[in-house]
């Protein structure tokens, strides 16, 4: 079969489009034909050797929607032919994360795609039965395949991390992006004003379309937040590093950051004095369950969610999808079709 692997970190020219052998699913695990895969940011992070504990040579990638083609020993309730989607790690059920019912904590999976075993930007691929959500027959494969690593982290973020309550207001960055779009929604969805911050002009009508009051604005937003808001409840930073600093500084005295994304992989400051004053609180969030995962499926089948697909490219063009990515070109997601 076709996949596209990473023998060595580097550029687009270390994603290397090869046959490979079939993966065989064993105990516990089904093996999917994967009909779309997500381009997410971190891909690019896991090209260019960011995380040390990543396994190569490896089939790079981990979002999919595909349908199960064979079946391990010991799995139940899932069948040749059913769509399904994936969290990114499945959790073991047995550390005491798992047993409270916090399954993105989980202390006892390793199997993480793209990063410790094979993923998604393949014609098939291996997952855990336990990873695995099903997809609404309503929603086509190339829109399921991101609303894991999107909708979904948008969700456990916002009403699990900050606890956001109908009513408040949220500032996204990087909301153009491929999280950023739908957290809008979602954030909407729970009853939120949002504000939403683009550095590209011709990206604010999209978030405009979907609920948002967008500031095209540079590093220094916090002013413009500050000017409109006199400071917001909750922000939900997508970018990181370059953004923390702003981010910070546009919420109100008592308000959530909640950090989700970190594009560049750099650390930042923190003064304590300044969250001690302000009394605000500093969050990560990193994932989302399956719980979560299949709640956004849910509200995308039923047109509640809008998936913002922004194209669709065959396998052979993942160095061009990342690309674009890294040029911030992008409103939405990009996929693979394998």
């Amino acid at each position: 079969m076709r996949a596209v692997v990473i023998r060595e970190p580097g550029g687009p020219e270390k994603l290397l489009l090869e046959d490979v052998p079939r993966p065989e699913p064993g105990p516990g695990q089904v093996r999917v034909r994967v009909r779309a895969a997500g381009v997410c940011h971190r891909d690019l992070l896991d090209r260019e050797g960011k995380y040390p504990f990543m396994k190569r040579p490896i089939v790079t990638g981990h979002e999919l929607a595909g349908e199960v083609v064979a079946l391990g020993d010991g799995v139940d309730g899932w069948r040749p032919g059913d769509r399904v989607t994936a969290v990114h790690r499945a959790p073991c059920g047995a550390c005491e994360p798992c047993r409270a019912g916090d399954e993105t904590r989980c202390l006892g999976s390793l199997r993480i795609f793209g990063l410790t075993v094979d993923g998604s930007y393949a014609e098939e691929v291996v997952a855990d039965a336990g990873a695995l959500v099903r997809v609404p027959d309503a929603l086509p494969f190339e829109r399921a395949a991101f609303l894991h690593c999107t909708a979904g982290v948008a969700l456990r973020a916002l009403r699990t991390r900050a606890g956001l309550r109908a009513g408040e207001t949220v500032l996204v960055t990087g909301a153009s992006g491929g999280v950023g779009i739908h957290a809008v929604q979602i954030a909407r969805h729970l009853g939120a004003r949002v504000l939403a911050v683009t550095s590209k002009p011709e990206k604010a009508e999209p978030l405009r379309a979907r609920g948002a009051e967008v500031l095209v604005e540079g590093a220094g937003f916090h002013r413009a937040v500050l000017e409109r808001t006199g400071g917001v409840d909750v922000v939900l930073d997508l970018v990181g590093a370059p953004t923390f600093q702003a981010s910070l500084r546009s919420l109100r005295g008592g308000g959530r950051l909640v950090l989700v994304g970190n594009v560049t992989a750099e650390r930042v400051e923190l003064n304590p004095g300044y969250a001690i004053l302000r009394e605000v609180a500093v969050l990560g969030s990193s994932s989302a369950s399956r719980a979560d995962l299949a709640e956004v499926l849910d509200l995308a089948a039923r047109g509640v969610l809008e998936p913002v697909l922004a194209d669709v490219l065959p396998l052979a063009g993942a160095a061009a999808a990342q690309e674009r990515l890294r040029a911030q070109s992008v409103v939405g997601r990009l996929v693979l079709a394998p």
